[in-house]
């Protein structure tokens, strides 16, 4: 799927500068090294603040400049990925306890002061002194030592306002945790949850509010709140046998002996790890006898069900986790055409083709704005088409400030026009599926039925739709043929 990095009338499409950005004057110069864990990942909270840059992104371009143990660079993307997930509900805790207009504190102070709330907050496995020490120092590392007399006074106001409570429903005193886990203040810091629905789940759960409405009318309370409390929590991990080289049974064995609990997913090749574990430790990563993949996404590849000795068409195939099983799901006899918008894309495609033993997978350049694609016609055509990520709001926590009505009618437009494309290269007695990571119909079916009308032809044989948490991440496939 194309990514979305660059801002661009509240669209975000891909970079082809690998270049790193500067950042700019109000900022706080980017260190040689980093030194520790949460001055990368104030560091990286920055990127993202004042560049738009993904938090992986700047990790794959600052290596070199990290130094650090395995647990800090978790420990480190956790504070930043997390930030980014629960900014509303940081900043509805720091503006409860600030004496100034929030326009009056420095940005990167602001960004401090987030890192360091996300810690005594949220990561409640973390001691309060190490919270609170850790961050009013980096100040004086940043040299903002005029800085720590303010981060100290915000968080231990903060942490006064803590109690050893446990609540198991959602109260206006009450930050949300985990599934049915929250940890509870002294006094109301959110609207009351059944006076003002939105506005509670907005900030309790850090959701735009225009997003959390839409969720409520389209799904109801007691909906919203599981897809809500499904994107702000660590899930199972599912990986994706490779049936070229072992059994989904075989798979699972080995796991057993290797002392890593996991079971069977819906999709028939599907594992679900049932722990979390490091990447590192799961046999047979290298070897290439599976792939990491959600399976609101396996379903894709299995809804299209590419046969031997077929011609396939992957649009918008980076990084090849949905090209890899059309090979695999083809037997590795045949022809798949991948394409994608940049170089540096379509080398992970073949990377991922490498690891996985498959040679079935051609790559081929294609320009965001072309109107032509290969030739074809094609007997089937997977068109995994840019989205809004709603259905990932987990893995991707930036897109989730990026949503807006403008940013779904751009979207459409693209999405429009792969599809017509798509759709005119496929064979009269060709299949199609029409893909998206997203749950929101107007992205999906109501697009899809939409464009058909052009092809009297073509009909809907079959949709799936995926609400977040139901077993998995969300999205939408329609089967056209």
């Amino acid at each position: 799927m194309w990514s979305v990095i660059v801002k661009k009338k509240n669209v975000w499409k891909q970079k082809t500068s690998s270049a790193a950005p500067e950042i700019d004057s109000e900022s706080i110069p980017l260190p040689q090294s980093f030194r520790s864990a949460r001055e990368l990942a104030f560091f990286l909270l920055e990127e993202y603040r004042l560049n738009n840059q993904f938090i992986s992104d700047s990790i794959q371009r600052w290596e070199r400049r990290i130094d650090l143990s395995s647990k800090d660079r978790r420990l480190a993307m956790e504070i930043s990925i997390g930030v980014i997930r629960r900014q509303l509900t940081l900043d509805t805790l720091i503006e409860s306890q600030l004496t100034r207009p929030r326009e009056k504190v420095e940005a990167p102070l602001w960004t401090l002061l987030q890192t360091g709330v996300y810690q005594l907050v949220i990561l409640d496995q973390i001691p309060v002194h190490a919270a609170v020490s850790e961050t009013v120092d980096l100040a004086g590392k940043l040299n903002r030592v005029r800085w720590k007399k303010m981060v100290n006074a915000i968080l231990r106001s903060i942490d006064r306002l803590l109690n050893e409570d446990l609540a198991t429903t959602p109260q206006a005193s009450a930050i949300p945790l985990s599934t049915d886990r929250y940890r509870s203040f002294n006094t109301d810091l959110f609207d009351d949850p059944e006076a003002n629905p939105a506005g509670y789940l907005s900030r309790a759960f850090s959701f735009p509010r225009t997003l959390i409405s839409d969720w409520l009318t389209h799904f109801g309370w007691e909906q919203t709140l599981q897809i809500a409390q499904w994107f702000n929590q660590r899930n199972k991990l599912y990986l994706r046998a490779n049936v070229l080289k072992t059994s989904r049974d075989d798979l699972l064995e080995e796991f057993q002996e290797a002392g890593i609990q996991a079971s069977p997913g819906k999709e028939p090749q599907s594992i679900k790890l049932d722990e979390i574990v490091p990447l590192e430790s799961l046999v047979g990563l290298e070897s290439g006898k599976f792939t990491i993949q959600d399976e609101s996404a396996i379903a894709a590849g299995n809804l299209l069900n590419p046969q031997p000795e077929e011609i396939v068409l992957d649009l918008c195939a980076a990084p090849g986790t949905k090209t890899t099983l059309l090979a695999e799901l083809m037997y590795d006899r045949g022809t798949i055409i991948a394409t994608d918008v940049s170089e540096d894309r379509l080398d992970k495609i073949e990377q991922n083709a490498s690891r996985l033993g498959l040679t079935s997978i051609q790559t081929q350049l294609i320009h965001p704005h072309e109107t032509t694609l290969p030739e074809g016609p094609f007997d089937a055509i997977l068109v995994d088409a840019p989205c809004s990520n709603s259905g990932v709001l987990g893995k991707r926590p930036e897109a989730r400030w990026r949503i807006n009505d403008e940013a779904i009618k751009e979207l459409t437009e693209i999405q429009r026009n792969l599809l017509q494309l798509a759709l005119d290269h496929l064979k009269p007695e060709g299949r199609l599926v029409y893909s998206t990571c997203s749950f929101d119909s107007r992205e999906n079916e109501e697009l899809l039925q939409s464009v058909l009308r052009d092809y009297p032809d073509r009909k809907i044989i079959q949709e799936n739709r995926h609400l977040p948490g139901d077993p998995s991440d969300g999205g939408y496939q329609g089967l056209v043929q």
